[in-house]
């Protein structure tokens, strides 16, 4: 099983999700060390639903430059319906992540049906 996946959005803005209750500062190592996150110079937004929950505190956005993950830019964001479709996706192709979560069984439907939440 996965940890977190990262997946580009646009030229300068990624998006990590978290695969398992663990928050990503326990894989910051391994995702510093990521092709993507090396490589690039960029806006990262993180999606903690299976850490925080669908709270305020689910989304994070920060910045990274070449490897290094800037945590003092860190700060939560509202995100649109798009950012937690993306989630849903990324979700329902791991659907095993899921098996002993936090989320409610409305909210397992609603990413099954690939719905945002």
């Amino acid at each position: 099983m996965v940890n977190y996946l990262i997946k580009q959005l646009d030229i300068d803005q990624y998006y990590l999700i978290c695969m398992d209750y663990n928050s990503v500062l326990n894989y910051l190592d391994e995702i510093e060390n990521e092709p993507l996150i090396r490589s690039n110079t960029g806006n990262l937004i993180i999606d903690q639903l299976l850490v925080t929950g669908n709270g305020k505190n689910r989304f994070l956005a920060c910045m990274f430059s070449h490897g290094e993950i800037k945590l003092n830019t860190a700060k939560n964001v509202n995100v649109t319906d798009a950012f937690k479709r993306i989630s849903s996706e990324l979700f329902n192709q791991n659907l095993d992540a899921l098996k002993y979560s936090i989320l409610t069984d409305t909210q397992l439907d609603l990413i099954r049906q690939g719905q945002p939440v």
